[in-house]
């Protein structure tokens, strides 16, 4: 399967003078030959791309591998990586993505494959620390929701979003250590991901939704509202079943706001293979110190979803008041 150029149609249809289609994720334009449709066009496509994805044959192998495992392998040509039934790509110097797509791949695989794995190494070569993590403002901060596949990430920021409070990410979250010290979000305001039962509880209609693969009623959905500005984590809050069915929030010690930012990484099996413990190791310590690592417990049922905003809201209510104090 080949990737078809973008139709030429005009900047403010986001199309660059190449013909590719342009867009802002995690902070970085990128162009690329396919449609994505759940991320966010660029504005300005007259500059520079931080990252190209280009159509193409990827090779079967490395020349000189120092580091490889099932499917992958690295090298001084980048990241080597083959998921059956999807791709193949070479992602190379944080800036290109050479991809070679499956005849049969679903189309919907494809932009979730280019968007979460191969932009999550990107970021990596870049020396970023990514996070499988929905985010929203809350002032100027971000706040980060952390869970595994179906923990309700973004779920949770649809529901933030209905009480206003803007979209930072979904499901990925690219944190830069600044020359201050303070880890930040680069947000990238991409559609939300959402099961047809979250879009009932909140009142969207599934017909304005994008089905995110034919055989899944998943979709993409536009947020309320977005912000592009990055901001300083607020906190990080891991979300987890009540099963006595009582909401809770509680700060982690030390320790276990380690493990659970080391096991919330996004694709942590990255995170080994290319060498980054010790960077999420680091940004694990500064953000328990300067923001906190909380579990926010709370049980799975939308009628009662109120009192686990509630308890988020009076936590950062209090925040506020204590940095005003």
């Amino acid at each position: 399967m080949s990737i078809p150029p973008a139709e030429v149609v005009g900047v403010s249809q986001g199309i660059d003078a190449t013909g590719n289609w342009r867009y802002v994720v995690s902070g970085l334009q990128v162009s690329s030959p396919m449609e994505l449709p759940s991320a966010i066009r660029a504005e300005d496509v007259s500059t520079q791309p931080d990252v190209v994805v280009v159509s193409g044959t990827v090779p079967e192998q490395l020349a000189h591998a120092v580091r490889q495992g099932p499917g992958w392998s690295i090298g001084a040509e980048g990241f080597l990586i083959a998921i059956p039934g999807v791709a193949k790509a070479l992602v190379s110097g944080g800036e290109r993505i050479l991809l070679e797509p499956d005849a049969a791949v679903d189309p919907g695989d494809l932009v979730l494959y280019l968007l979460g794995t191969l932009f999550a190494i990107v970021l990596h070569q870049r020396g970023r620390v990514v996070l499988h993590a929905s985010a929203v403002a809350v002032g100027d901060k971000a706040m980060l929701f952390c869970g595994q596949s179906g923990a309700g990430k973004s779920t949770m920021a649809a529901m933030l979003g209905k009480r206003g409070y803007a979209l930072l990410n979904d499901d990925v979250c690219n944190l830069h250590l600044g020359d201050d010290g303070v880890y930040r979000v680069y947000p990238d305001g991409r559609m939300l991901k959402l099961w047809a039962q979250s879009l009932e509880h909140l009142e969207w209609a599934e017909a304005q939704a994008i089905r995110i693969r034919k055989d899944a009623a998943k979709f993409y959905m536009a947020p309320r509202m977005v912000d592009l500005t990055p901001r300083p984590v607020g906190g990080v809050f891991i979300l987890r079943v009540a099963e006595d069915g009582v909401s809770s929030l509680a700060r982690l010690s030390n320790a276990d706001a380690l493990s659970e930012l080391t096991l919330n990484a996004y694709r942590p099996a990255l995170v080994r293979s290319m060498d980054m413990t010790q960077a999420y190791f680091h940004a694990a310590i500064g953000i328990q110190r300067s923001a906190g690592v909380f579990a926010l417990t709370r049980p799975i049922d939308f009628a009662r979803a109120d009192e686990a905003l509630d308890l988020l809201e009076a936590r950062w209510a209090k925040a506020e008041q204590d940095e005003i104090d």
